[in-house]
């Protein structure tokens, strides 16, 4: 990824890093290894500009104490970029017993007043705005139109395996989100997704998928 003078930091960094962030982690790997459904971040408050979290906040069992921690060290209008197996997969999600949560395209909306913020008549602090989310539909899903999509979605299984999703810290009034735009948030999302390196391979080069490999990938829901 580009140079950049921003703080960004990737949480649940699992077997691998971004180069140019604070790679975090409960693994000894990581630049900061701590359990983030348990331990503070060693940021000041409103002080990150970015956080890229993949596929870790399922396995957290106090997820709402690490939504706390990252909404506090983010500043207003601070980018969380996130991405979930979506809630209907039952393969390997709904059947794993290290996946404590569930998430669909409503999930974050609890976290927003304009939205359901409120309605669960809970107490915290965290705002968030969502500018995008994406469906990484599986199979012949992909192919129908979006609304026997959205049908299919509400009332079957393994019609999505994940979704993404690009988020704004709120954290003063007012309106943000015209600092960012979705394809730009989705832009960034694939950046970091893409940069990751797996530890003890900060040389490697990245080589292209086969035209079949890229395929599969794709009609499965995996990219």
């Amino acid at each position: 990824m580009k140079e950049t003078s921003e703080v960004r930091l990737n949480i649940g960094a699992g077997h691998t890093f971004i180069p140019g962030f604070k790679n975090i982690d409960i693994s000894n790997k990581a630049d900061i290894t701590l359990d983030i459904g348990k331990d503070k971040l060693p940021f000041e408050d409103n002080s990150v500009d970015m956080i890229f979290s993949y596929h870790t906040l399922e396995h957290i069992p106090d997820y709402l104490f690490a939504l706390s921690e990252i909404y506090r060290v983010l500043k207003h209008g601070g980018r969380f970029l996130v991405g979930l197996p979506y809630v209907t997969l039952t393969e390997f999600h709904l059947v794993n017993p290290y996946h404590l949560h569930n998430f669909n395209e409503f999930s974050f909306d609890f976290f927003d007043e304009k939205k359901l913020k409120g309605s669960a008549v809970e107490e915290n602090r965290i705002l968030f705005r969502k500018v995008f989310h994406r469906f990484h539909y599986i199979g012949i899903f992909k192919l129908l139109p979006p609304p026997f999509r959205s049908w299919c979605r509400r009332h079957l299984f393994n019609v999505v395996r994940k979704i993404d999703y690009g988020l704004i810290a709120i954290k003063e009034p007012g309106e943000v989100m015209a600092w960012y735009d979705k394809k730009t948030l989705r832009q960034q999302f694939d950046e970091c997704l893409y940069s990751r390196i797996a530890y003890g391979n900060q040389n490697q080069v990245q080589r292209g998928k086969s035209i079949l490999r890229r395929f599969y990938s794709w009609w499965s829901g995996r990219s």
